[in-house]
């Protein structure tokens, strides 16, 4: 992929990122522009997005230490702890990123990580090994304290319960929740 390819890929997946906030927030505007991104690239729930899509668009594009050195940042300041080799689509939303650690290696469209989300190996992965670690699709909302582990797949538009522990995959459209997690119905709730 060429580096102009990577650069306005990034600056895409920022806008998306940061109109997904606005549509939360009940906006009437809703489009990003690049004044919109330079007026919020301080702000606690954007910056640390900002520094994630750093690390990801420089390690793509080959620059040594600097996706490390982003991460780390948003470990210093934020408490966020996110891979620069896992991809993630538009629209990431955290809510307050303290305590997150997502070591996944894919991440869809929309999805939303409360505080103290764990995304991640059942087993030590020093070598980021994609068959270890788990898959989240489009539209999921992970609950707050919520751990995601092993090779499993989150399907399109689940919600993943406060506290859950989830070993195994889920069905799209659907919610999970307890200790291990175990789908409820939804005219339960």
């Amino acid at each position: 992929m060429a580096r102009t390819n990577i650069i306005s890929e990034y600056l895409g997946l920022l806008r998306a990122d940061l109109e997904r906030q606005f549509v939360l927030q009940g906006r009437t505007h809703k489009h990003a522009g690049l004044l919109q991104l330079l007026t919020h690239c301080l702000h606690p729930r954007f910056l640390p997005l900002i520094l994630c899509r750093l690390s990801r668009a420089s390690f793509l594009l080959g620059i040594p230490l600097l996706p490390f050195i982003f991460s780390y940042l948003n470990l210093i300041l934020f408490g966020l702890q996110i891979t620069p080799r896992c991809e993630i689509g538009g629209g990431l939303f955290l809510p307050h990123p303290s305590g997150v650690v997502v070591g996944s290696w894919r991440i869809g469209v929309n999805v939303t990580l409360f505080q103290q989300v764990t995304l991640g190996a059942r087993e030590i992965d020093m070598n980021f090994n994609s068959e270890l670690l788990p898959e989240i699709c489009d539209n999921v909302t992970i609950g707050a304290g919520a751990r995601v582990l092993g090779r499993i797949r989150l399907g399109e538009n689940v919600t993943v319960g406060a506290n859950a522990v989830v070993l195994s995959s889920v069905e799209p459209n659907s919610t999970v929740v307890g200790i291990p997690a175990r789908k409820i119905p939804l005219s339960g709730l």
